[in-house]
């Protein structure tokens, strides 16, 4: 897997697109709290990464990394997930699972989204939303 392009948000996130479609989302560990500011911000970098096309994102998130109740609503809202094809969360401890979880029971994802206690696994399951759309 091959890095074309990464893009940065100065004290919000870095995003990386690879060889096989997928963006990776790393928020800055400046961050504490999600908001839909962070969000807008990431759609954007989205946009520009995938051309305005949806893109399948796997995000990598940092102890201790809430989001708010705004965020999570607009991050399943038509307009929050515009340029997302599917998402994936490396939930590798006991925390970002019980985040994960709790997102996705109090706000229903629109797109596929999963989570996984490694990196490899969020990958291939992106890959086949990706091969799906784009063969």
């Amino acid at each position: 897997m091959l890095k074309v392009k990464e893009s940065y948000v100065e004290n919000i996130l870095k995003a990386v697109l690879y060889d096989n479609g997928i963006i990776e989302i790393i928020w800055d560990t400046s961050i504490q709290e999600i908001e839909v500011i962070h969000l807008k911000k990431m759609q954007q970098t989205v946009f520009e990464l995938g051309g305005g096309k949806k893109m399948p994102l796997y995000f990598s998130i940092h102890e201790f990394l809430g989001i708010s109740g705004e965020a999570r609503k607009y991050a399943t809202s038509e307009e929050g997930v515009k340029y997302t094809l599917a998402t994936t969360v490396l939930v590798d401890n006991l925390a970002k699972k019980i985040l994960l979880n709790f997102f996705m029971h109090v706000n229903k994802p629109r797109v596929p989204t999963k989570g996984f206690t490694n990196r490899e696994d969020c990958f291939l399951w992106l890959e086949k939303f990706y091969l799906e759309t784009n063969s």
